[in-house]
C-alpha cells in the first residue's frame, strides 16, 4: 500500500508514493507512470488582468482532458493577498465551473476565507469534493468545514506541538483527511508517521484510511 501526497511542489518521483503534483496553467507534465498525477489551477497570488486570467482558465481547461490530471488547484481565495478580492472570486468561480464540468475535485488555497467558500459552496450546491490544503485553522473551524462537506489536508505544520494543526487533527474523524509535503523538503512518510504518533494509531491503520479517502475522493486506488 502507498504513502499518498495529496500535494506537492516537489516533481521527483519516490518508489511507494503517490503523489498529486501542483502545476501552473500551461506548465508541461510527464506521462503517466502509475503514481504520478496532477492538479492545475489559477492561485489567487497569480491573478492578473481579465485577459490574462482567461488564457490561464483556458490552459486549466485544456490540460483537465489528460486522465492523469486528476484536480483543480490550488486554486481558492486569500483576503490578505494583494491580488483583488473580487476578481479572486470571479476565478476561483470559474475553477469551480470547470470542476463540475468536469468532475474534478478542488485543492483549495484558503486564507481568512471559510465563510465565503462555505457559503459559496452551498450556493452552487457544488457535487464535487473540495479540499483545504495546508489546514492550519482552529478545530472549530474544522468541524464547520467537515459539516459542509470538506476535506482537510495536513503537512508539517504538524511538527509543531501548538500549532492550530495539531489540535485539529487531532479531533476531527480520519476519512476527511489527507496530508501532503506542499513545498517542505523531505517526503510524506515523516508526515505519515508524525499523524500516527499524533493520533495513537498504527501506521497501517492509517494508510488504509487516507487510500480510501483517495478512492472516495479521486476514484484511483
Amino acid at each position: 500500500m502507498d504513502f499518498i501526497d495529496i500535494h506537492t511542489h516537489n516533481q521527483l518521483g519516490d518508489e511507494g508514493i503517490v503523489k498529486i503534483h501542483n502545476i501552473y496553467p500551461g506548465d508541461g507534465f510527464a506521462a503517466f507512470s502509475g503514481h504520478n498525477y496532477y492538479s492545475v489551477g489559477l492561485h489567487p497570488w497569480h491573478i492578473k488582468s481579465s485577459e490574462e486570467n482567461q488564457v490561464a482558465i483556458n490552459l486549466v481547461e485544456k490540460a483537465l482532458s489528460f486522465e492523469h490530471v486528476i484536480a483543480i488547484g490550488e486554486c481558492g481565495l486569500d483576503k490578505i493577498a494583494t491580488t483583488n478580492y473580487a476578481d479572486q472570486k470571479q476565478v476561483f468561480l470559474q475553477q469551480v465551473n470547470l470542476s463540475e464540468k468536469y468532475n474534478k475535485p478542488l485543492v483549495i488555497h484558503n486564507v481568512k476565507a471559510t465563510e465565503d467558500l462555505v457559503n459559496q459552496k452551498k450556493l452552487i450546491g457544488a457535487s464535487q469534493p473540495w479540499i483545504i490544503h495546508g489546514y492550519n485553522s482552529s478545530k472549530e473551524t474544522a468541524f464547520q468545514l467537515i459539516k459542509n462537506g470538506f476535506y482537510l489536508s495536513f503537512g508539517s505544520r504538524l511538527f509543531l506541538e501548538k500549532s492550530k494543526a495539531v489540535a485539529s487533527f487531532k479531533e476531527i474523524p480520519l476519512n476527511y483527511v489527507f496530508l501532503e509535503t506542499d513545498e517542505q523538503d523531505g517526503t510524506v512518510v515523516q508526515i505519515y508517521e508524525k499523524a500516527a504518533e499524533l493520533r495513537g494509531i498504527n501506521l497501517q491503520e492509517l494508510k488504509r484510511q487516507i487510500a480510501q479517502n483517495f478512492k472516495n475522493v479521486f476514484g484511483k486506488e
